[in-house]
């Protein structure tokens, strides 16, 4: 009797231990705090997949760049094996190395609102942007709004209304091709910083300005050290959602669909946080009144444009000219 209960408690513990091995951990790893739209979209994942789908999948964040920075968490993505699996939702900037179609995103003035990216987003475009990555091992899931872009500088002159403004003047751009071509046309100095040197670059007036979404320049606190923030919605900063294609590939077919299903609804909570950062964060640093926020009219915004009108051309045979069109039509402009 005494072996037949210890081979039943045995087995009982080693189905016990096979159900827990059987949980599959996924690490989120990003780069800003926990309060930007970015922070609560992965929040939000989290805590859906953690109560949803209890015992089969954990989802443990890291904000704040505590476990990678974005250049760094795509190659440990990549490494990673087993039942657990990396993701992260680095700037679309960061994946032009593996798909130079994506660059679409970095073309100034190209888009005239949020609604014109979403058009894009949502349809079956992306699709050909984003199929270099499988070959390197990447499997996208979604993109993630943070918002339009707009300029700051320091100084007590620069408000940034004309493209005059920008000669002579070093700003911040992310390791983009296309942010460096955009800062030349306008008679600018593009410089490449990693994101967490901004505030201390800014300050110490290593770059008289920079380009942002407005929730990192309040949550950064850029605005701090900046004279004037012209909104000028001149690109688009959104993130794509992440993971390695053999770990997204070995989950169980009900897994992926469970997950997949948490994605689109985070993601559409994702453009709810960005929205509300747009206008909420913008009031936040206008009352704080460190810096004079400054609307772009249609005019001023059309002297960019077409300032700026070459560097689409310039980056054409790269992107693709077939696609352009197809972005274009997509967009209707």
């Amino acid at each position: 009797m005494k072996k037949i209960l210890s081979v039943v408690v045995l087995s009982a513990c080693a189905l016990f231990t096979g159900l827990a091995q059987a949980e599959y951990v996924i690490k989120f790893s990003h780069v800003v705090t926990p309060t930007t739209p970015k922070g609560k979209a992965a929040q939000y994942f989290a805590d859906q997949v953690n109560e949803k789908m209890a015992g089969k999948v954990r989802v443990e964040v890291f904000p704040n760049s505590q476990l990678y920075n974005d250049n760094k968490v795509m190659e440990a993505m990549r490494l990673a094996s087993g039942n657990t699996g990396l993701m992260a939702a680095p700037s679309l900037s960061k994946f032009v190395k593996f798909s130079k179609k994506l660059q679409v995103f970095d073309i100034p003035f190209l888009f005239n609102d949020i609604n014109d990216v979403h058009k894009l987003v949502d349809s079956p475009v992306v699709d050909e942007m984003i199929a270099p990555l499988e070959k390197k091992g990447i499997k996208a899931l979604g993109f993630w709004d943070n918002g339009l872009k707009v300029f700051s500088i320091n100084g007590d002159k620069p408000l940034l209304v004309t493209p005059q403004d920008f000669n002579g003047k070093k700003f911040r751009i992310q390791s983009s091709e296309v942010h460096e071509a955009m800062i030349k046309a306008l008679g600018g100095t593009p410089q490449k910083l990693p994101f967490k040197e901004v505030y201390t670059a800014l300050g110490q007036g290593v770059v008289d300005g920079q380009e942002n979404a407005w929730s990192n320049i309040y949550s950064k606190k850029f605005y701090e050290v900046q004279s004037y923030i012209t909104v000028s919605n001149h690109s688009y900063l959104g993130y794509l959602l992440v993971v390695s294609s053999e770990f997204w590939n070995s989950l169980p077919d009900d897994i992926r669909t469970e997950l997949s299903a948490i994605i689109k609804d985070a993601t559409m909570k994702g453009r709810v946080f960005a929205a509300e950062a747009d206008s909420g964060d913008r009031q936040k640093i206008e009352e704080d009144k460190y810096a004079k926020v400054v609307d772009m009219t249609p005019e001023q915004r059309a002297s960019f444009r077409a300032a700026t009108s070459k560097v689409e051309d310039q980056f054409r045979d790269q992107i693709g000219a077939d696609l352009l069109k197809k972005v274009h039509a997509t967009i209707g402009h």
